[in-house]
């Protein structure tokens, strides 16, 4: 499975050769996606050698089809900087089809459209290489941003979960959103 990209995004898988800027990103933006994630950062995960323990395990949970992590780039000056992630988590297979996705991406780069770039680039790997039906998120509904980008490339509000995902000891509301490959497909063609 490749990389994809459209004109200055390129969301691919990680490599190893990514765990500098992978470090770099999380140092510089710790704060700012802690405070939407519920996963608790141990001290290691801050290192070099956290990064590449984190990226081997994204290679072995691809290679388990049990879940999917990409690096999203953006070219500047032709050099690639790591601004963010996309992770398809929750992989059920069989007669569903589906998972989870989730996304994060540097504050610098909040608001300037990448981030809807980079969904539209790693939801065509999730619709068209790897065969999901269905992709769903669930977003706190206080992330207005986030709500933005998924209603841009064609998520559908299905529902809301009440005190859902506890987060520093703090239980919170989300919105359940989803898309299916066929809503995928027609959003495209009329791009």
């Amino acid at each position: 499975m490749g990389g994809v990209n459209l004109k200055e995004i390129i969301v691919r898988p990680y490599t190893f050769e990514d765990a500098e800027a992978k470090l770099q990103l999380h140092l510089e933006n710790k704060d700012h996606f802690e405070k939407w994630s519920p996963t608790f950062r141990k001290e290691e995960f801050y290192t070099v050698e956290g990064q590449m323990n984190s990226i081997k395990e994204f290679i072995e949970k691809s290679a388990e089809d049990s879940r999917y992590d990409f690096a999203v780039f953006v070219k500047e000056d032709n050099d690639l900087t790591l601004i963010g992630e996309v992770q398809f988590i929750f992989v059920t297979r069989g007669p569903k089809q589906s998972c989870m996705v989730g996304y994060h991406i540097a504050e610098k780069f909040n608001g300037k459209g990448y981030m809807t770039k980079a969904l539209k680039l790693a939801l065509k790997i999730a619709f068209e290489d790897l065969k999901f039906h269905r992709v769903t998120s669930e977003v706190n509904p206080e992330n207005l941003g986030s709500l933005r980008v998924l209603e841009k490339v064609g998520f559908v509000k299905e529902g809301y979960y009440r005190k859902n995902l506890k987060i520093r000891d703090q239980w919170y509301d989300h919105v359940c959103l989803a898309i299916l490959e066929e809503e995928f497909a027609e959003k495209i063609a009329q791009n």
